[in-house]
């Protein structure tokens, strides 16, 4: 059954009896995440519940298939209805869930999740022609979308927004759900619980979005992504004397590289004609999908080495923003060549 993007929250908060398995999937990965989560609570509201989820990867159903079916055939020790989950499904599964679907036993809820996957995709395609399955697309946010969430999210916590405010980090925060949520919890945290007429204001969210609060990680981040080493040199050694959070400065800069790739993904997910949008445009002219993923497993890798290990971590981080600084002069230099 193929879901309109109308009923995918409703359906995903509460999916039919008949359903024997949904599927999830789309461009927007922390959605997918997210909307998975949720179908899966709304049968067991412990997601950590052993007795009543089992976790397969694709891995494993890839060498034993028959191993869906069996888990979902199983019962609880202790009674309820179970869930099984599938991550990382791809199109060359369609003969596992098809078999599945064929003869399975038992009533369990099969949650998968699958990246991007096109119309002509054949594990697409039997999840929206079956009459006991869900197929729901989870498309990259809106800004409408993002401001629906900025207010609800905000408003737990007491606080209401300025529309110039809304605009502002609807614009500013990730098209991805899951980085979307993570700014989002770094927000409120920052903030607090507000009192009834507590209202975050522009200028307040303009102070509080970017990991460190620094001006300079920002700027860092930008020459990064420019490959500027002259300028990526003088803003290290400007903020090494401002003291500030190297830990701080390597997330922000991940956390553009990751902007900039939901970006690309999506062709811009309603953000092209917006100024930030044509920011993020131009910013990925010297980068494609593979320098992109190269340069986050740098910086990710440098972030948590810096929060784990004992070592200094100003040479961890600006080792790491050189190096993916680097890459993007190189490959700026290489298009001028061509």
């Amino acid at each position: 059954m193929r879901v309109s993007s109308a009923e995918a929250d409703k359906l995903t908060s509460a999916p039919p009896k008949a359903w024997a398995a949904v599927l999830f999937f789309g461009p927007n990965a922390g959605l997918v995440r997210e909307r998975a989560d949720r179908a899966a609570r709304s049968i067991v509201p412990d997601l950590a519940d052993a007795f009543r989820i089992a976790d397969l990867s694709a891995d494993v159903l890839k060498k034993d298939p028959a191993r869906l079916a069996d888990e979902a055939a199983s019962i609880a020790m202790f009674g309820g209805r179970r869930v099984v989950r599938v991550r990382d499904a791809v199109d060359g599964m369609a003969d596992v869930f098809d078999g599945f679907l064929a003869s399975h036993k038992g009533d369990a809820l099969v949650v998968v999740e699958a990246g991007d996957l096109t119309k002509a995709s054949a594990l697409r395609k039997l999840f929206e022609a079956a009459k006991t399955t869900g197929a729901i697309e989870c498309f990259d946010d809106r800004p409408e979308d993002a401001a629906k969430l900025i207010k609800e999210t905000l408003a737990e916590f007491g606080w209401k927004i300025e529309p110039e405010a809304l605009g502002y980090l609807s614009e500013a925060l990730s098209l991805d759900r899951r980085l979307l949520r993570a700014e989002l919890e770094k927000l409120t945290l920052y903030l607090g619980l507000g009192q009834p007429s507590s209202t975050v204001t522009r200028a307040q969210a303009q102070g509080l979005i970017g990991d460190s609060g620094s001006v300079e990680a920002d700027e860092i981040a930008d020459a990064v992504v420019a490959g500027d080493l002259r300028a990526l040199d003088l803003l290290i050694a400007k903020a090494a004397e401002a003291g500030i959070s190297w830990t701080g400065v390597v997330g922000a800069t991940l956390r553009l590289f990751q902007r900039l790739a939901a970006f690309s993904e999506s062709g811009g997910g309603g953000f092209s004609s917006s100024p930030y949008g044509q920011r993020l445009a131009a910013q990925l002219r010297n980068w494609d999908r593979t320098s992109l993923i190269g340069a986050m497993k740098l910086l990710a890798q440098a972030e948590a080495e810096t929060r784990t290990t004992v070592l200094p971590d100003a040479p961890i981080a600006q080792h790491a923003l050189f190096a993916v600084a680097e890459l993007g002069r190189a490959r700026a230099a290489a298009g001028r060549q061509r």
